[in-house]
């Protein structure tokens, strides 16, 4: 009996998908010198990074390429890996090259994007608005601190009567342009780069979900109607972990991000809204971030909940959430609405390491991946052939197993977003 295909959620970007391929289910017993599980950016692009060293790779997911958040997520290209301070213990050239990985993983991304000729609507500009004194001295110090460390994009900071020039709402007292980051059609992207790693010989099965790994010199990942024993075994599953690995599941905490659509703008209103075609996020922890489509529809999301359960009247509840940045938005319809998990850790730092000597992993990127995965993808592949050691670096952070997994983990992030909220509100006071 076959099981039921799973489909990509019924999101703007589903709807506007350049070219849809579907690759097979694997139906045999086959091996590889790599098998990656899951195939969202960090499993596509790891795949494309061994494939271009010559590694036999073979990638498999249980429903479709970018199914997950890596192709329902905001589009917001950001620069930013991890908090380098949390590694300044073991020195400060080891805290700045984790420093270099955040600062250079946009432009990884670009170069990606400019070598397979992938159309993804890429727009350049991002701005990280303010809602608070507190808010707008944290950008502040970021600023001081990035362009020390040499950043190579310019950060420029904008006033409460210059940030109208940029995002038309009375909301923010001020803001961060960052010229390094910007905006993107994130499905398209990873749909774009699986394309590419087919072309250079990877093997892509869809619709295939790994239900056991047998650990061992050579690793056997069993599927429903096949198997695939390899040398290597990457697990990228993130947020849809599940019960394949139970110690990865409860180093994270699924929470549910959603988005809504609104219909096209026209060129006049889009440019009234976002005058310079940015991306926006706000720095509360239950944040907002925003930005334009390709077509001017206006693309509004926010983290929803942290049960990892996705919701119900996402558009209802969203349309409230723009309205309050956007009051004069209230005559617009909504075309789509969509959300889903993202994967997030307690360091907010992502997790990557191995389990044992030939399989590894890279996950919770806490709602901030589409540029971090990509530079995640090429420490792993590195790792494994054995050119970089980044990863032992970024594994000295000994991430929390949350107990009982997820009967314990949600609980325990909803208490941690209460005080989050809490947290946000005195800052909003100051």
């Amino acid at each position: 009996m076959e099981n039921k295909k799973i489909e990509h959620v019924s999101s703007y970007y589903a709807a506007t998908i350049n070219e849809a391929i579907n690759y097979p289910v694997l139906k045999e017993d086959i091996s590889s010198e790599v098998c990656i599980v899951g195939a969202g950016f960090t499993g596509v692009n790891t795949a494309l990074n061994l494939a271009k060293k010559g590694y036999k790779v073979v990638l498999i997911d249980s429903a479709r390429i970018g199914w997950g958040a890596s192709g329902r997520n905001g589009g917001q290209l950001i620069s930013g890996f991890t908090f380098s301070d949390k590694f300044e213990r073991w020195g400060e050239d080891i805290a700045q090259s984790v420093w270099k990985l955040g600062a250079d993983c946009t432009d990884l991304v670009r170069q990606t994007i400019e070598e397979f000729e992938i159309q993804c609507d890429l727009k350049e500009g991002f701005i990280e608005v303010a809602l608070n004194n507190s808010q707008m001295n944290e950008l502040v110090a970021r600023k001081e601190e990035w362009e020390r460390r040499g950043y190579q994009h310019n950060l420029t900071l904008v006033d409460k009567n210059q940030i109208k020039n940029y995002v038309a709402s009375s909301n923010y007292i001020g803001g961060m342009i960052d010229s390094g980051s910007g905006h993107l059609h994130p499905l398209n992207l990873c749909l774009g780069e699986a394309k590419a790693a087919a072309n250079l010989g990877v093997s892509i099965y869809e619709q295939t979900k790994a239900l056991k790994v047998n650990p061992g010199k050579e690793v056997l990942i069993e599927t429903a109607h096949g198997s695939i024993k390899a040398k290597n075994l990457v697990l990228a599953g993130n947020a849809y972990i599940g019960k394949l690995n139970p110690k990865l599941r409860r180093m994270i905490m699924p929470a549910n991000s959603c988005i809504i659509a609104t219909e096209p703008l026209g060129n006049e209103r889009a440019k009234q809204l976002i005058s310079k075609d940015m991306a926006v996020c706000d720095l509360n922890t239950i944040l907002d971030y925003y930005r334009l489509s390709a077509d001017q529809r206006l693309l509004f999301g926010g983290r929803w909940n942290y049960s990892g359960k996705e919701p119900k009247n996402i558009d209802q509840n969203l349309r409230k959430r723009m309205l309050n940045v956007f009051p004069d938005l209230h005559d617009l319809r909504i075309d789509y609405a969509w959300g889903g998990n993202v994967a997030v850790s307690m360091h907010r730092i992502p997790q990557l390491g191995r389990l044992t000597e030939n399989i590894f992993y890279s996950q919770g990127y806490s709602g901030h991946g589409v540029a971090p995965t990509h530079m995640a993808a090429k420490i792993i592949a590195s790792a494994i052939s054995n050119e970089w050691d980044m990863i032992d670096t970024l594994s000295r952070i000994k991430h929390i197993q949350l107990p009982g997994g997820k009967w314990f983990s949600s609980p325990a992030m909803s208490l941690g977003m209460l005080f989050y909220r809490l947290k946000d509100f005195l800052a909003s006071k100051s």
